[in-house]
């Protein structure tokens, strides 16, 4: 038999509750982390689905990329408690989005989106039902933005119909990049709740989120020059050694 709780005690529900149930403390940035926000620190963790118990509930974060350049995103991710049987299981998809400008009732400008069939859904040693769910195989080009603006990352797990996930909180523990999960600079909106990009400061101990980018810095042509250079010296030094080593 499924219990339906009233939409406004749910959200309370979940937005409360913590979770700490067994945990490692390791370092949980993946290789290749451009930006990483932090580590679960057990305070509390909020709704982060869709077509699960909540049909849709989406959390942002906000990153910068640091290189002027620009980054080029092959991953992104988020940390999540997953409730369903068994644990982890039954994510048939993911949902993610990049957007700009996001504001109180304001979901800014997408930047790039889309829904993979083949999330990578991976445990994350922290605590027992927090899951990695990793949306790979992107090629997209995020440029440096003007100062004091940002980025802003979702990654929702799909569900078939059961179970629930909730994004974790993170306090910045082990963190890549910036901001440094201690910003309060994170957005909760969903059409099940009734909500529309409201800041998750709204809600008790809900300041940041533990989620990711992976990809690789954009190299200046300073940088760039000066590996062709360096090839090269190589080559060079490789061919005398030859030379002389036939005489």
């Amino acid at each position: 038999m499924i219990v339906r709780l009233p939409r406004g005690a749910l959200l309370a529900l979940a937005l409360t509750a913590a979770f700490a149930l067994n945990t490692t403390a390791v370092a949980q940035a993946p290789p290749g982390s451009l930006w990483y926000n932090g580590d679960y620190n057990f305070v509390a963790s909020i709704p982060n689905e869709r077509n699960m118990l909540i049909s849709q509930a989406a959390v942002y974060d906000d990153f910068n990329v640091t290189a002027p350049l620009g980054w080029n995103v092959t991953t992104v991710f988020s940390d999540n408690l997953l409730f369903n049987d068994p644990p982890g299981r039954g994510i048939t998809a993911a949902d993610w989005e990049i957007r700009t400008g996001v504001s109180e009732g304001n979901g800014g400008t997408l930047v790039a989106s889309g829904t993979t069939n083949s999330p990578l859904v991976t445990d994350t040693y922290h605590t027992e039902n927090e899951f990695r769910v990793e949306v790979t195989g992107l090629n997209v080009f995020l440029p440096m933005l003007p100062s004091g603006q940002h980025y802003w990352l979702n990654v929702t797990p799909v569900g078939d119909g059961t179970g629930y996930s909730f994004n974790t909180d993170t306090s910045g523990l082990n963190c890549v990049g910036s901001p440094c999960g201690n910003d309060d600079n994170a957005f909760f909106t969903s059409t099940f709740f009734g909500t529309y990009f409201t800041n998750t400061n709204n809600y008790d101990g809900q300041p940041d989120f533990s989620m990711g980018v992976i990809g690789t810095v954009v190299p200046e042509p300073a940088t760039v020059a000066l590996l062709i250079c360096g090839v090269a010296a190589m080559l060079i030094a490789l061919r005398r050694r030859r030379f002389y080593s036939n005489r």
